[in-house]
């Protein structure tokens, strides 16, 4: 008999250690991050179809463990009343016992016995991992849907934050910043109420992109900003060389008349340097009237048109001074053949074909 009460009580400890287990178990289960994600929200969607299969099992699982202790003590009781001094166990102890242990449990679980049968400890222990797992299965969904897709989204919120300050700074993309700010807010505000099916969406990739986007495009802008009056600078450096050399082919040109009878050369003028700086100026206009965003590509206009101007008035003056490079050019060929035909006696014939030459294509 002793030794039948012995093995029903080492079979007693491992369904009680069990149960510290299981009741460990149940009380991380009720302190899921799940349920506090879930705490007063209405849940939607696919999350809303989950979530009340999730608190069913957790009330189960929980009322089968309350059967499940009741059971424990009674057969606890049983043990220290035989375990008594000067006490032999009874024959009913050696019967209840493993009762208790091994057979049906009656009772304590509502209209359960009804749905489930006739349950031993066993299969209370197996209906409450089934509930708790069933929750937890719910429960790490819902939270794994916040991390994954949360914090992204705040990494966009930080983003979008930064592009609407850039935006108000070039003046441009303030309705794009607004539209995205409503878009976060619908992504942020499903990841609230369905987490499971925003998990399964995923909506940063299709934000973060459309973000990229503008991001890119204020950039371009603010370089624009950023550079705009470093390129004034510059253009007017450009202008001031333009106007030099409009300044020097007049003088050059007056030259040419003096010594070429004929140079069949236009006059130079200043239309160049004029028209140039009448861009400059509408530029310079631009940045104090206009948005940013119309100051992306008419510095680039007014580039091509400084490149081209300066080109033009360097060509009208090399134009120019090449006759009078021209004219020195022959003059010295012209001084060279004098001297030889001085060495050979010819300094007449020379000067005298040299004198028609000069009365009919130009002056001295």
């Amino acid at each position: 008999m002793t030794s039948r009460l012995q093995e029903l009580g080492q079979a007693l400890d491992r369904v009680l250690a069990d149960g510290d287990q299981i009741a460990e178990s149940l009380v991380a289960m009720d302190s899921h991050p799940g349920i506090r994600l879930l705490s007063g929200v209405a849940p939607t969607g696919l999350t809303a179809r989950r979530w009340p299969e999730a608190a069913a099992a957790m009330s189960a699982a929980w009322q089968y463990h309350g059967r499940f202790r009741e059971v424990v003590e009674q057969a606890r009781e049983l043990r220290r009343r035989a375990d008594r001094p000067r006490r032999r166990p009874a024959d009913a102890d050696l019967v209840e016992l493993p009762e208790l242990l091994y057979g049906p449990v009656t009772g304590g679980l509502g209209d359960r016995p009804g749905k489930d049968g006739p349950l031993t400890l066993a299969d209370l222990i197996a209906r409450i991992a089934v509930g708790r797992d069933t929750a937890l299965g719910v429960l790490t969904a819902v939270q794994n849907a916040w991390v994954e897709t949360m914090p992204p989204l705040d990494t966009v919120d930080r983003r979008l934050a930064e592009a609407a300050v850039l935006a108000e700074s070039v003046g441009t993309g303030r309705n794009r910043v607004v539209a995205l700010r409503r878009e976060l807010e619908r992504a942020r505000e499903a990841v609230i109420t369905d987490p499971l099916s925003a998990r399964i969406a995923d909506p940063v990739p299709a934000l973060a992109g459309r973000l990229d986007a503008l991001t890119a495009e204020l950039a371009c802008h603010a370089a624009v900003r950023d550079g705009f009056d470093a390129r004034l600078a510059a253009l007017d450096a450009v202008l001031r060389d333009v106007e030099a050399t409009e300044a020097t082919a007049p003088q050059s040109y007056s030259s040419v008349l003096d010594t070429i009878a004929a140079p069949g050369l236009p006059v130079p003028d200043d239309r160049g340097s004029a028209g140039l700086r009448s861009r400059i100026d509408r530029l310079r206009a631009l940045r104090d009237t206009a948005s940013r965003g119309a100051l992306a590509a008419e510095p680039a206009a007014v580039d091509r048109l400084a490149g081209d101007t300066h080109s033009a008035a360097l060509q009208t003056l090399r134009s120019v001074t090449g006759q009078l490079d021209r004219r020195a050019e022959l003059r010295g060929r012209l001084s060279a053949y004098q001297a030889k035909a001085a060495y050979f006696g010819l300094a007449e014939a020379v000067a005298a074909r040299t004198a028609g030459l000069y009365g009919q294509g130009g002056r001295q």
